[in-house]
């Protein structure tokens, strides 16, 4: 008789503890006499929140799932490449596999091209899926019919370009130019920086003759006295320094070394890599244009903040000197925000095509800038906001 007693005290107890776990937060104080008939009211008002708030964490956890990246829609990846310290974040994620990481697990190719034009044309023809290169480049294509979009920059390279001279030319200042013959890349940075320095000198261009050369030519005649100085890049200033005694730099991308106005802060140099996609792969291929240009900015934070680390890979994985790679680091700043620099480099540009008449109809920088993927990276680094969208 008290065994049935007892067995049907626990079913009742069993089914009030059941009903009190399937009705509303409200019916709470109704369980609560269960326990203590004096003590009913506190506990009450309690343990009924407790109800409410302890299925809370179940909904924030779920979008946590959901936030993964969508996968890539392709697996092989074709990154152009070329030799200086700008492309290091590229390199730098090749090399420890963040492009793999990011869902691109096919095979990865990086082609070098020896000139702009033909990276270009690459990318056009769907050969070439990430394009790196100086910002004349693709403003020049661009304007002549290559659907390019700019999606980032790689580095801001402002002190870059140099001017070098040979003592026995005799030029200390700006207008010691005239007559002499410089080297230079027609249609690069280095005919930007020109450029832009006969403007901020107020020289007469016509009184100086440009001989168009590329890089290792410009070396080569300097070396022979075939030319007077030559502007470009690094590293060939640094190389020419140091295989020619009486080189000498007499103007950097930011600074004057003409005895006239020596150590004075002067810009001529509106130099930067930047990140080209054509439109076609953005539109079709949205969640690798994210993923590349995810991976692209963390390489960029990565190298910026290991530098002798990135230095010796760095110049590893190009067969490069050390020395020479730590002599010229410091020409290249690695970050990547769309403000009003990355406006007025690109502007200059423009410009620069626009009055020497290789473009007609110069278009708006913004007009053809995608910068809603560097946004998802980080909303800071968009202070100026790219027009171009899918």
């Amino acid at each position: 008789m008290k065994r049935r007693e007892f067995l049907k005290a626990a079913l009742a107890a069993g089914a009030s503890t059941l009903l009190a776990a399937c009705v509303q937060p409200a019916a709470a104080p109704t369980a609560a006499p269960a326990a203590k008939a004096t003590e009913a009211p506190k506990p009450a008002a309690t343990t009924a929140p407790a109800a409410t708030t302890a299925p809370a964490p179940a909904p924030t956890q779920a979008p946590a799932a959901a936030a993964k990246p969508a996968p890539v829609e392709k697996d092989n990846l074709i990154i152009g490449l070329g030799v200086d310290p700008s492309l290091s974040p590229a390199i730098m994620a090749i090399t420890k596999g963040w492009f793999a990481d990011a869902g691109f697990k096919g095979k990865l190719e990086t082609p070098t091209f020896s000139a702009g034009a033909l990276a270009g044309e690459a990318l056009r023809a769907g050969q070439l899926d990430v394009w790196l290169p100086g910002n004349v480049p693709p403003v020049s294509m661009r304007h002549n019919g290559l659907p390019v979009l700019l999606l980032g920059t790689g580095s801001v390279n402002s002190s870059l370009d140099k001017l070098v001279v040979s003592a026995k030319s005799g030029v200390k200042n700006a207008t010691d130019l005239y007559g002499k013959k410089i080297g230079l890349l027609e249609g690069s940075t280095a005919s930007v920086t020109f450029w832009s320095l006969v403007k901020q000198y107020k020289l007469d261009q016509s009184k100086i003759t440009v001989v168009n050369l590329q890089p290792p030519e410009q070396q080569t005649s300097f070396l022979s006295g075939a030319i007077d100085g030559f502007i470009c890049w690094e590293p060939w200033p640094w190389q020419a320094l140091r295989k020619m005694t009486d080189a000498q730099i007499v103007h950097t991308g930011t600074v004057s070394n003409f005895a006239s106005n020596k150590g004075e802060k002067m810009r001529i140099c509106y130099n930067r890599s930047v990140i080209a996609l054509s439109e076609d792969f953005v539109k079709k291929m949205p969640n690798a244009t994210k993923a590349i240009i995810q991976v692209l900015y963390k390489s960029q934070k990565y190298v910026a903040e290991n530098t002798d680390a990135v230095i010796k890979d760095f110049s590893d994985y190009l067969k490069q000197p050390v020395e020479q790679n730590k002599a010229i680091w410091a020409d290249f700043n690695f970050t990547g925000p769309f403000d009003d620099g990355y406006v007025l480099d690109m502007k200059t540009v423009t410009d620069f095509l626009s009055e020497t008449g290789r473009i007609k109809n110069p278009q708006d920088i913004l007009t053809y800038t995608y910068s809603d993927p560097v946004k998802a990276v980080d909303p800071n680094l968009v202070k100026v906001e790219g027009k171009w969208k899918p």
